[in-house]
């Protein structure tokens, strides 16, 4: 009897250890592969479909959308100003100083992006206007996000700065106008040629007497139907906005019917239809940039050279409008993006690489022979004396006293850059000593306070360079010293020059009816056509 108990309480414990020890097993199997049975478990519907609706979403043609490019270290000015015909004031791009020179502007925002090197394809003949007008190998411009392969449905709006005013104004239309409010929603109708009152009071917009929201849009019922505000036409709509007690005057207009208002403004009217349509395209392609550098922003455009001038309806002209049709919808592209489309109103012999101008390597902003035979704007000479320009240093505060000379290159031939001069010859810098000690100016700093056209000049003191072997002098006497400053061009000398183009347009092939795109090609580096439109 012993035994058998003896028997059975082995087996049993023997079960019980087998079945405890092969539970611990199993348990730490589980653990063990927890996650391979996790990862093995089906998918939920719902993952799924998330995954199916991203891919879906990949393969989609992306959205154009103009590149962001930021600005140069300094403001740079636009670049139209209007051929040698009517001298007046250049425009320039976003955040770029303004220039003074006929008609022909120049835009001159650079972008801050670096690049590997381009290299323009030259000919033997340096001097042809065929010269470097091949195709440029492209290089990567920074990293895009959206490539602009596709085209714009519609046409898009540019909203124009008009002005930003405390009083009344008055808007009619030989349409009817609808009034909407900030959520574009219908508020009421005013009839045709019917003198509308509006204004703002109380942080909204009032009209004929009666407030309805902060932001209120004014539009004619038909979209050919200009409207006038304050005696002044202007194609699309008329948004107002109160701000700060004030009303901001914005236009909202379909780009092309802008350009109709631009491209008279920016050239003489009167230049060969190439020319005209070169500074189309290249008012197109600024104001796309432009418009997508300032989305978030209450307006993309003045009427100024801050950007480029806009005189609406009534500065238009049936050539440039031909120009502007003719090229409808062509953009110039860097790297599938719109490029910071400069301009000037004349290169005075060269263009500049726009690393030289505002410190950023712009790759499509190379330096190139400009054709420009405009002689105000291509060569011009200021006298004054030796105490005029030490008043301007010192008003600048870059005064040193009594001045006993300059230290500054004399201007060579183009394409031979120094230290302190571009490849085209345009000032970098310029050292002025003088009894009290030494300063150095900068070129675009040193043009504004002596008040001149280009940064492209030299100083000869004492020696008339029209009459003389046109050596530069830069050492005072100490007495009655007459300084002659002759320089040539008019604007910041980035991208397209006015008055070059003009000349180019001249020497086209007969029948060639679109050589607005060689000279495109000559004064952007590297760039492509597209119509994206």
């Amino acid at each position: 009897m012993k035994t058998k108990r003896l028997q059975l309480m082995i087996m049993a414990t023997l079960f019980l250890g087998v079945n405890i020890g092969g539970a611990s097993v199993a348990q730490g199997a589980t653990l063990q592969h927890k996650s391979t049975v996790v990862t093995k478990k089906p998918m939920p519907k719902s993952t799924v479909s998330t995954i199916n609706v991203s891919k879906v979403n990949s393969t989609k043609k992306s959205t154009f959308r103009p590149l962001v490019t930021k600005p140069a270290p300094k403001p740079v000015s636009k670049v139209s100003s209007k051929p040698a015909a009517k001298p007046a004031a250049s425009s320039a791009t976003t955040k770029a100083q303004k220039t003074v020179a006929p008609k022909p502007v120049a835009k001159t925002t650079s972008t801050g992006v670096k690049s590997t090197a381009s290299k323009v394809v030259k000919t033997s003949n340096a001097n042809s206007i065929q010269a470097n007008t091949a195709v440029i190998t492209r290089n990567k411009v920074g990293s895009v996000v959206t490539p602009a392969t596709e085209r714009i449905e519609h046409v898009p709006n540019v909203r124009v700065l008009l002005g930003s005013r405390s009083s009344d104004a008055k808007v009619t239309s030989t349409a009817n106008m609808v009034v909407l409010n900030s959520n574009n929603g219908q508020v009421s109708t005013i009839s045709a040629n019917r003198g509308t009152s509006v204004g703002v009071q109380g942080g909204k917009i009032v009209v004929n007497g009666k407030a309805i929201d902060s932001v209120v849009t004014l539009k004619p019922a038909n979209s050919d139907a200009p409207f006038l505000f304050e005696g002044k036409g202007y194609r699309g709509g008329l948004t107002l906005r109160a701000n700060n007690g004030k009303m901001m005057v914005i236009n909202s207009v379909p780009l092309e019917d802008y350009l109709y208002g631009v491209v008279p403004q920016e050239v003489v009217p009167s230049w060969p239809a190439a020319a005209l349509e070169a500074q189309a395209v290249a008012a197109r392609t600024y104001a796309l940039h432009t418009m997508e550098e300032n989305k978030g922003k209450l307006y993309d455009v003045s009427t100024s050279t801050d950007h480029q001038v806009y005189n609406g309806v009534s500065g238009e002209t049936q050539a440039t409008t031909n120009a502007v049709n003719k090229t409808k919808g062509m953009v110039m592209l860097y790297n599938q993006r719109p490029i910071n489309a400069l301009f000037h109103s004349d290169g005075g012999g060269y263009t500049e690489d726009s690393v030289n101008v505002w410190g950023s390597d712009v790759p499509y902003l190379k330096g190139v022979k400009d054709f420009s035979t405009g002689t105000s704007t291509s060569n011009w000479t200021v006298t004054t004396s030796r105490q005029a320009l030490e008043s301007k240093l010192n008003a600048a505060s870059k005064g040193v006293g009594k001045l006993k000379s300059i230290q500054l290159t004399p201007l060579g031939k183009p394409g031979q850059q120094t230290s302190d001069r571009g490849v085209s010859g345009r000032i970098k810098s310029a050292t002025f000593i003088g009894t009290s000690g030494k300063t150095t100016v900068d070129g675009d700093s040193l043009r504004s306070i002596l008040g001149l056209k280009s940064t492209l000049f030299d100083f000869y003191v004492n020696h008339n360079p029209v009459k003389g072997t046109g050596k530069a002098y830069h050492n005072f006497t100490g007495s009655n010293d007459t300084v002659y400053i002759k320089g040539h061009g008019w604007g910041h000398g980035l991208g397209m020059s006015q008055w070059g183009a003009a000349e180019m347009a001249k020497r086209a092939t007969p029948g060639d009816t679109n050589y607005y795109q060689t000279i495109l090609r000559h004064y952007y580096s590297g760039i492509t056509l597209k119509k994206m439109y």
